[in-house]
């Protein structure tokens, strides 16, 4: 099996380490950014390059990453790897599973058909309809529809310093992902879903004084055993967003537990530390079992 791992702008720690997995568990691997990758559609067939190198026999691509871009730019590289995937390589994620869960709206939309719990939340590029249909939550919390990490994420207690943002953001033609903020004992469950199970779970607490609990944003982390409860909500979530294997975020809050997102590409350097498990080396085992069956 020939892999290729398709990153973003630049690699990361979580990039480096699937590499290093592949080169052990698989042998030859190379690594593609996707902004560098081109491609060919004729009555021969198709082909594949990444710069100048034509890319052959192609069976398995980890994708990471659409990188930053323009609308079209992400599009292209949508189909791109859309079009891969169509070529007979096994996508890990796969490319409309990977597309779902990075947008926010479609990822809280699949989520909201199989049933499971989440925020209350609306979505409008009107500033005054997002200020009005929050009227009746006590906190609001404004999220970028395509993001992650917590960046440009912000919480408001006053309505109106809400409206204000969002007619900025309306300006600047950003779509308004808004949603009711729970309250909670001041951290989330971020548990790495790997097919049928649970591989680790990790309980991530915000710095004191502030809310998010991203491990990008100072989040201290301690590994935790998830209840039967929580380890099934954990697979349904990503099961309803068809991913291979996924970050799946969890709220535990009066009501009882939410999940607040799936990462299709998730970073696994804090659950990493706080457990102890082996993130890619168990990714890269689980998808070679999978292609061997």
């Amino acid at each position: 099996m020939d892999p290729v791992i398709v990153y973003g702008r630049a690699l990361d720690d979580n990039n480096k380490q699937l590499y290093a997995a592949c080169k052990r568990i698989i042998g030859k691997t190379l690594l593609v950014r996707i902004m560098d990758m081109s491609a060919y559609i004729g009555p021969e067939g198709s082909r594949f390059w990444h710069g100048d190198k034509e890319l052959k026999g192609i069976d398995l691509c980890f994708l990471r990453s659409f990188g930053p871009g323009s609308c079209e730019q992400v599009t292209k590289r949508i189909s791109m790897m859309e079009h891969l995937e169509l070529s007979g390589t096994l996508m890990v994620n796969s490319t409309y599973a990977y597309r779902k869960a990075k947008d926010k709206y479609s990822m809280i939309c699949a989520l909201t058909s199989a049933g499971l719990p989440v925020p209350k939340t609306h979505v409008t590029e009107m500033a005054h309809w997002a200020h009005r249909a929050s009227q009746g939550f006590k906190q609001i919390v404004y999220k970028p529809i395509v993001g992650s990490l917590g960046f440009g994420s912000v919480k408001f207690d006053d309505p109106d310093l809400a409206f204000n943002a969002f007619k900025t953001l309306e300006r600047w033609g950003h779509p308004l992902y808004v949603q009711e903020y729970l309250e909670n004992p001041g951290r989330d469950i971020r548990a790495l879903v790997l097919g049928e199970r649970v591989l680790a779970s990790i309980y991530r607490m915000a710095p004191p004084g502030e809310w998010k609990t991203n491990v990008a944003q100072g989040a201290q982390t301690k590994p935790v055993q998830l209840s039967p409860e929580l380890e099934q909500l954990a697979v349904k979530s990503a099961k309803a967003l068809d991913l291979f294997y996924a970050g799946v975020d969890l709220l535990e809050t009066e009501q009882g537990p939410v999940v607040i997102e799936v990462n299709g590409s998730p970073s696994w350097q804090g659950l990493q530390r706080a457990t102890g498990v082996n993130v890619a080396e168990r990714l890269v085992q689980f998808v070679m079992d999978y292609a061997k069956r």
